[in-house]
């Protein structure tokens, strides 16, 4: 009879679990989209407010302390140990890089990949020309089959200054 009881329980108290899971998943995503689009804006008005500070090629900027990341068109490049891992302080998120499309190592709760121009224009992101970007997505996922993912794209080219497109930051939330 326990046994019975506590199967009935599981059967009712598992799929709550679970959306209590890809609930947080996704409030998580927000929350990295929120902080994501500020700090490509703060960038940007400080990049115009110092330009003496951008690199001769102006695909770098040189923060007061000593911070360097890459932009284009004085937008914080679309890049993560280059440019977001420095410009947020991501300390309680367990976010790392990874080389492929498998969010598998056990070390990280969040991983990141960078991603280029294609992989954007593809998924209907953009239509911009040139550009690059990452996507914040979680372990066990897989980026190119699980549609739980924050990402931000540049879709400015590298070293011009004269196009200055905003930033896309958006959100996927399908499989979360």
């Amino acid at each position: 009879m326990v046994i019975v009881i506590l199967g009935v329980l599981a059967a009712f108290a598992l799929p709550k679990f679970a959306s209590l899971e890809n609930g947080a998943r996704i409030l998580l995503l927000q929350s990295f989209k929120g902080i994501i689009q500020p700090a490509a804006d703060i960038a940007n008005a400080e990049i115009m407010l110092r330009p003496q500070n951008k690199s001769t090629n102006q695909t770098r900027y040189d923060f007061d302390n000593g911070d360097q990341i890459r932009i284009r068109a004085d937008y914080p490049d679309g890049r993560w140990n280059n440019t977001f891992a420095i410009l947020v302080d991501w300390a309680g998120y367990d976010i790392g890089q990874v080389s492929n499309n498998n969010c598998t190592d056990a070390d990280f709760e969040w991983c990141v990949r960078q991603r280029g121009l294609n992989w954007f224009v593809n998924r209907g992101y953009t239509s911009a020309s040139a550009g690059r970007g990452f996507v914040i997505f979680p372990r066990g996922n897989n980026l190119n089959n699980d549609e739980c993912y924050v990402y931000y794209f540049t879709p400015n080219p590298s070293g011009v200054v004269t196009i200055k497109n905003k930033p896309v930051t958006g959100i996927v939330t399908t499989d979360c």
